[in-house]
């Protein structure tokens, strides 16, 4: 069995490498202008449909309510896995993921995220300011947010979400734009943080109905938060069967 995922796990690795490496020129070319941005972005959600599948993971997507619409919205998910990133992939958004200053690192695939995508240094206050200014011209130029409130993979309970950071409902609030729970019930179990041997092959997102905060102030803000945080813990202590 073991020998099995080592396998499996090479086989994915390889694979994801030789995609980037193919497809790196075409995400180099719609990021060299903002306006072709969302080209990038639904060639990425062509990938994962494809790229999956070859891997032979099992993937759904979910919606409890109506797909979100051609305006922004800030996708929220818990962040158990290093599996989180590509799946977020699967939902047919076009929006730039929120990831730390350590992907630009990657060779190619670094390069890609840093152009198409926002990068944040958590241990710099400084720049914790900077990508919110990101945030709010991402918004503007009518993009949606992938967001890991919970700030990285930090739960030392998983699967218990970990404390949510303010950053996406301040903006949610401050912008008026709707909050989209996402739960990602088992990337921790198909490759759990800190191991790099792919353990199971289900990969499942579940898109709640949105949370309008059209209504909202700032005083509301640990209570979008809290709500927020309690609809995807809910679905993923359901999905797991923890009382």
């Amino acid at each position: 069995m073991k020998l099995l995922r080592l396998l499996h796990t090479i086989y994915a690795i390889f694979l994801f490498v030789v995609s980037v490496i193919v497809l790196f020129p075409f995400f180099f070319l719609f990021g060299l202008n903002p306006k072709w941005h969302f080209l990038a972005y639904k060639l990425d959600n062509y990938w994962a449909l494809v790229y999956f599948p070859l891997c032979f993971f099992r993937t759904q997507v979910v919606f409890e309510g109506e797909k979100p619409g051609g305006n922004p919205v800030i996708y929220c998910a818990n962040h158990f896995s290093t599996m989180d990133i590509p799946s977020m992939a699967l939902l047919p958004k076009q929006a730039c993921y929120v990831g730390k200053e350590s992907i630009t690192k990657l060779p190619l695939f670094g390069y890609m995220f840093k152009t198409l995508h926002i990068t944040i240094d958590r241990a710099s206050f400084r720049d914790k300011g900077r990508v919110y200014q990101k945030y709010k011209k991402a918004i503007g130029q009518g993009k949606s947010l992938f967001i890991f409130p919970e700030g990285g993979i930090s739960s030392a309970k998983i699967p218990e979400q970990s404390n949510y950071k303010e950053g996406a409902f301040k903006l949610a609030i401050e912008l008026k734009v709707p909050i989209v729970p996402v739960s990602i019930p088992y990337n921790w179990q198909v490759l759990p943080d800190g191991d790099w041997l792919i353990k199971q092959n289900k990969i499942k997102l579940i898109v709640h109905k949105p949370i309008d905060t059209a209504n909202l102030e700032a005083q509301d803000m640990r209570m979008l938060k809290d709500k927020v945080r309690n609809i995807i813990q809910a679905s993923i202590n359901k999905e797991n069967n923890i009382e």
